[in-house]
């Protein structure tokens, strides 16, 4: 009797067969798992990484006694003070006095305190003293308008004193390893820039409701503190301390308390949003068991 061959599976099929089973597995334990499922089943606590843009030598942008640094310092230990008084939040700060920090110490400040949201705190300025309102930056897949990058080299030039360089991307030898590799990192960079972007539409909403100056606007720029982050981050700028009028409210205690009361709302819009959406993922999970 003739014996069955047994059909032979070629090697780079079955090492990429093996990545998408390992890929699937990854997945399952991120999304199904009885500890994910768990740990949606109830809202947790929003770990708030609030950032105070530039700091000691670094002033920022400044206008006469106006400086950036220090307002950006006031406003956040305003709004820490708000967000830590709502149990339902965590809230951690990447400097609570007048010091230097660098762009990357804080991305790692806020790592390391596995914090879940960044928020950097700046203040605006304008060759045009006319330009006033408060805008939020996230990073989003699309290129960057001329405001937007000039913005971010001057960052980079007040960070280091040099312009912004072009940094070419590292490139990886093509492999399976590879592939799969990116397909989780741009898994995961898609989730943080969806969420990014809800908590910039929730501080827009609250401040558009408020009776915060000028102009209200979402924008995206490649800032290091919104791209160069595991989390979602967002950088609001209050106003532009350039402006005659919106630069002296910038300085009046009542109106950074105004300010502290949009974005804690939208704070919390956000949180809301989330909760609900972990909750009805929760649903269809049970739901498709």
């Amino acid at each position: 009797m003739t014996g069955h061959r047994k059909l032979a599976i070629p090697a780079v099929l079955q090492i990429f067969l093996a990545h998408v089973l390992l890929l699937a597995t990854l997945l399952g334990q991120l999304f199904f798992s009885p500890r994910a499922n768990a740990e949606a089943s109830a809202p947790q606590t929003l770990h708030v990484m609030i950032d105070p843009g530039h700091g000691g030598t670094d002033t920022g942008a400044s206008r006469g006694v106006i400086k950036e640094s220090e307002i950006a310092l006031k406003v956040a230990l305003k709004l820490a003070e708000e967000v830590r008084s709502d149990s339902r939040f965590k809230v951690s700060l990447t400097r609570t006095t007048d010091r230097k920090l660098s762009l990357p110490a804080r991305t790692k400040i806020a790592e390391d305190a596995k914090a879940d949201v960044f928020l950097s705190v700046h203040l605006n300025s304008s060759t045009d003293t006319r330009a006033r309102g408060f805008e939020v930056y996230f990073q989003n897949q699309l290129p960057a308008d001329e405001e937007a990058m000039f913005l971010v080299g001057r960052e980079h030039e007040e960070e280091t004193g040099a312009l912004s360089p072009e940094i070419p991307e590292k490139a990886e030898p093509i492999s399976v390893q590879t592939d799969l590799k990116r397909i989780l990192e741009d898994l995961h960079r898609n989730h943080r820039i969806i969420n990014a972007s809800e908590l910039a539409k929730r501080l827009i909403e609250s401040v558009s409701r408020g009776q915060v100056s000028g102009r209200h606007q979402i924008r995206q720029a490649p800032f290091q503190v919104v791209q160069n982050i595991a989390i979602p981050s967002v950088l609001v700028e209050l106003g532009f301390i350039t402006h005659p009028q919106e630069g002296q409210r910038l300085l009046e205690d009542d109106y950074q308390k105004l300010l502290v009361t949009n974005l804690f709302q939208g704070l919390v819009k956000y949180k809301e949003t989330i909760d609900k959406d972990a909750a009805e993922k929760l649903k269809l999970q049970a739901s498709a068991q």
